[in-house]
Formats: C-alpha cells, structure tokens, sequence
C-alpha cells in the first residue's frame, strides 16, 4: 500500500515558567530579608542611642518573608505583617511561617487589612518595602497613611519606607539580570511625567525558552525625596533621615559602555548632603518619630 506513515505525537512536559511558582521566585530574586533586619536594627541603634528594635510591623507585607526573619533573628522579637491579598497571605503562612512554627510560636500576627485601618499594636520599626506605598497616588491618600504609620509607632519607632529613583527611573526601559536558573527582567513599561505615574512589570526568562510574563504588575506614582520628606514633617515626624545605596565597588577602567553597576547593599546616611545624580538609585527616607 501506497502512502506515509502517520506522524506520532510528542508529548512534552511543562515548561519551567509553567512550574514556576512566581511567589518563590520573587523571593529568590527581589528579596533580601537578613539584610533588612540587620539594617533596621543597626540604623535604629545609632538613631535611639544603642537600643534594640523588637517589635516590626511589616505594611504591605505579602508573603511576609521579612516578618518571619525578624522573628527568627532573635526569640524575644515580635512581628506584625499586613496585606490585603489573602492567596499571597496564604502562601506565606504555608511556605514561610509554618516551617518556623515551633520557633515562631505566637510572636508574628499576620492580618488581612487595609494599611489605612488604625491598630491598636504599636511597634518599634514599621516598614513599607519594595516601593509598595507608592500604591497611593493622591497626596492626600500618601499623607493619611504616614499619618497613621506614625500613630502605630512606639515614641522612639523609626518609619523606613523604600524608594527608587534616578535619570533612568522615568523611561521605558528594560534591565536583565542572571539570577543562576533563570533571568529576572524589571520592565519600566511607561511613565507619564504630568502625574509621575508608571507602570512596571516582573518577568522571568528560564533556560528552556519559556518566560513567565508579568509575573507581577505595579501601578504607582513615583514619588520623589522631597515629597516625602516634607509629608513626614507635616504629619509630625520630629526628624527625616535619607540613607542611599551604595555602588559596587569598580576600576572605571574595566566598565564597559552600557555595563549595569548594581548597588552594594550598604546605605550611607547623606541626609544634608549633596548627592550626584545616579541613572537608578535606591534609597531609604526614614521618619524619625
């Protein structure tokens, strides 16, 4: 008989993004919690004359990684996370908290809320990391959560809230990085300079050809140092403290045109200081209670 063989099918199996779990990856690749609570703690000791935070309330704090560290950093420490997506919560308590119950015991409360809602608990440092306020677009919105971020500090607590900024943070741009099995990508998809509004993405490229697109998806205004600063002393922060991210250490020599330089990790406080204009910086304006 005349004719072809018919073809067969190969049955392939999931890519890595589809196995990827993009919580865990976010983690991996954005996160750094033992260097936050070290930061704090150390940045809180030259602020309050040598003393010891013990008490974080980590706002916005998503799968509360930071929260969990803080705990674990010392048995006597308490944390507050709160967030208002109950699946991310659920993550966290399943993949973060619950391998540490035993160690975590009661000390580390997680609350599904709004951060505009008034707590009764006080704490030491309250955090809003990852530039996760810049949720709030309006001055008015912004001022009524420093506001009350204030409030739910102790006498003594220090307000750390992350932002990004530079030449570089107002164009749509796109910046790889290799992180070993996969490359995170920080997509800057647009900026309207009339309001400072931009919206990024998180992508994940893996080995296989496969990406996980808009892994995660942020709508902010991108507030700048200044504005910040002067909402902090209007809502009765005695002080406003700017510590900014150093580079790497580099032979100017040896970097190539278009080479990324990624910051270091460590933070000087230039409060007063006059500080050159960078393409990307990250700093922390930290209100002083």
């Amino acid at each position: 008989m005349g004719g072809k063989s018919p073809g067969r099918r190969i049955k392939r199996g999931p890519t890595l993004a589809e196995r990827a779990d993009r919580h865990r990856l976010y983690q991996d690749s954005v996160q750094c919690p033992e260097e936050d609570v070290t930061f704090y703690t150390s940045v809180f000791g030259k602020l309050r004359g040598g003393r010891r935070p013990m008490i974080l309330r980590e706002d916005f704090c998503g799968t509360a990684n930071l929260a969990v560290q803080w705990c674990l950093s010392d048995p006597k420490r308490r944390a507050i996370g709160i967030d208002l997506d109950e699946p991310t919560l659920a993550w966290g308590r399943e993949h973060n908290i619950r391998p540490h119950a035993r160690k975590l015991g009661n000390r580390l409360k997680l609350y599904r809320a709004n951060v505009l809602d008034p707590r009764r608990e006080k704490a030491d440092v309250t955090c809003a990391c990852n530039f996760s306020f810049c949720i709030f677009k309006e001055r008015a919105d912004l001022k009524r959560y420093l506001k009350l971020a204030k409030e739910g500090l102790k006498q003594n607590g220090l307000l750390f809230l992350e932002i990004y900024g530079g030449s570089e943070a107002i164009i749509a741009t796109e910046e790889d990085r290799e992180c070993g099995r996969y490359e995170y990508v920080w997509d800057q998809h647009s900026y309207n300079p009339i309001t400072n509004e931009t919206v990024c993405h998180i992508h994940y490229r893996f080995r296989d050809g496969s990406t996980l697109e808009r892994a995660f998806t942020y709508d902010w205004r991108l507030w700048s140092i200044p504005e910040l600063r002067d909402l902090l002393l209007e809502v009765g922060f005695s002080d406003v403290r700017v510590f900014w991210e150093q580079l790497e250490d580099t032979d100017d020599d040896q970097v190539e045109e278009g080479e990324m330089i990624y910051g270091s990790g460590e933070y000087e406080d230039v409060t007063g200081k006059e500080v050159e204009q960078q393409e990307s910086f990250l700093v922390y304006v930290v209100g002083v209670r």
